[in-house]
């Protein structure tokens, strides 16, 4: 992912210039000047303080010490619930909670001998900024077809990754595979791209990538080195057995006192790179204070006028003088 990584966020900048431009140049739209009578500018209402809300879904990819290349992406599912609230013209501020699963393995990976795995399912809590290309406009009809924009804020995450050993999971936490007790809860960075769709005067779609720079290097319990097997098992056999699988698939060559474990000491993991994990999805939003009024048609019924004997009477009365 680290040769891929430039070209996908190229795309999505690439894409954050041209939409702009393609949407201004969309012929033939109405434009009106002034405020309609069922708008609440009309009535004096403020542009500003328009609440949303949105439900999203999509995917999440880890990125980390089990998936150092591009052969390795796993995407997993992702849902998130959303509020925003305009702060004025080209700024929003959106508060997401929401749901992901990461996973991932060494098999068929450039370290199949080291044999790891994990899987987790975490909540984020996340408050971010969002920059839109466009000033808001007052009326939908006055909306670009596309709207993009940017975000970046401030979260925390939760994280629990689990192992399978012998056809039970473990939460790997608990066992300290690595000699270190480790939070699981710690603070991400979360910043993406995405563009607008309007879809009628409530409701709009919303497409974007995003990606959580972490705090940790712990979401797939590898960081740093092997510590003592022998010490492991002695204070818990699973624990050993978690921490130590390569001999489950073949037997150590080197650094290896018993040939069955590395040494205290071996490499398990790189600690100069923080793990990550990146999001794609689709947000369906509805605006809970439109200034501008849905109309629906009128269901009731009109009851005909007939004309009655007496205005009948008058009529042609009228009609011989």
């Amino acid at each position: 992912m680290r040769n891929s990584s430039p070209r996908l966020w190229a795309f999505i900048w690439l894409l954050v210039l041209l939409v702009p431009a393609i949407a201004t140049a969309q012929p033939g739209r109405p434009r009106r000047g002034g405020p309609l009578r069922n708008s609440r500018l009309y009535q004096g209402y403020s542009n500003y303080g328009i609440m949303k809300i949105s439900l999203g879904s999509g995917t999440a990819t880890y990125f980390g010490d089990l998936c150092e290349t591009g052969d390795c992406l796993n995407a997993r599912p992702y849902a998130s619930t959303s509020f925003n609230y305009r702060y004025s013209g080209r700024v929003q501020i959106r508060g997401d909670f929401s749901y992901y699963r990461l996973s991932n393995t060494d098999v068929s990976g450039k370290n199949f001998r080291r044999n790891l795995s994990f899987r987790s399912g975490n909540v984020e809590l996340a408050v971010m900024g969002v920059f839109e290309a466009f000033s808001y406009n007052k009326f939908f009809n006055q909306r670009p077809l596309f709207s993009p924009y940017m975000f970046a804020g401030f979260g925390i995450t939760t994280m629990a990754p689990r192992a399978k050993l012998n056809g039970e999971w473990y939460t790997l936490p608990r066992y300290n595979t690595e000699g270190v007790n480790y939070k699981t809860i710690v603070p991400v960075i979360p910043f993406g791209a995405g563009v607008q769709i309007p879809l009628n005067p409530v409701m709009d779609l919303n497409i974007e990538v995003s990606y959580r720079k972490t705090f940790s290097d712990y979401f797939d319990d590898v960081s740093t080195v092997y510590t003592d097997n022998a010490e492991l098992r002695g204070n818990n056999p699973i624990a050993a057995d978690l921490a130590d699988r390569t001999k489950e698939i073949v037997r150590p060559t080197y650094d290896s006192r018993d040939g069955l474990h590395w040494n205290e000491g071996h490499k398990r993991g790189n600690p100069a790179k923080k793990d990550g994990y990146l999001i794609i999805a689709a947000r369906l939003e509805y605006t809970l204070n439109p200034l501008v009024k849905v109309r629906r048609q009128n269901l009731k019924f009109k009851r005909p006028r007939f004309s009655t004997g007496s205005s009948g009477s008058r009529s042609r009365s009228k009609k011989r003088k």
